[in-house]
């Protein structure tokens, strides 16, 4: 996103607000790096300082501080699955005024997985208790625990399910 969004005051410069965010979209678990990058527009000048706030709708996800090239960057992983609406509100200097920037709508999707079967014992005699068991794991870029349960055939036939545990 790099739609700017502008703030005037009498007694402070005017700014440009952009917030950038990347990967667009992503998996949960992935890393999601938000930028925010604060400008002054003429007449204002010099370098906005201070601190860039970054919302999930109306909840704080963190705080990162301007560097001298004016950015605030904050990584998280923590955006569960679905839509958010995220914004990067810079929180303004003695200088430069506060603003927020419009929102960026991002999708977090269920990250893939991998299931593998292991079976004990390995052969077994007709009638032995055979115990199988089903290790589900996140594929990169997403990340996490898997949860739910899991299903066992013999070929199309049920003849199982078990919940998942850490």
């Amino acid at each position: 996103m790099n739609v700017p969004r502008r703030h005037a005051d009498s007694e402070r410069g005017e700014h440009d607000h952009h917030t950038h965010l990347r990967p667009r979209p992503s998996a949960f678990g992935e890393a999601k790096v938000l930028t925010a990058t604060v400008t002054p527009v003429a007449p204002g000048a010099g370098t906005p300082t201070g601190t860039v706030s970054f919302f999930d709708g109306a909840t704080l996800i963190g705080t990162s501080t301007l560097t001298a090239l004016s950015t605030a960057t904050l990584t998280t992983s923590t955006l569960t699955v679905g839509s958010h609406p995220l914004t990067a509100t810079y929180n303004g200097s003695t200088n430069h005024n506060g603003s927020t920037s419009p929102i960026d709508t991002q999708t977090v999707s269920a990250a893939n997985t991998t299931t593998t079967l292991t079976s004990a014992p390995d052969p077994s005699a007709f009638g032995e208790a055979k115990v199988l068991t089903a290790t589900v794991t996140a594929v990169a870029p997403g990340a996490g625990t898997p949860t739910g349960t899991v299903s066992f055939f013999d070929g199309a036939t049920l003849i199982g399910t078990s919940t998942l545990t850490a």
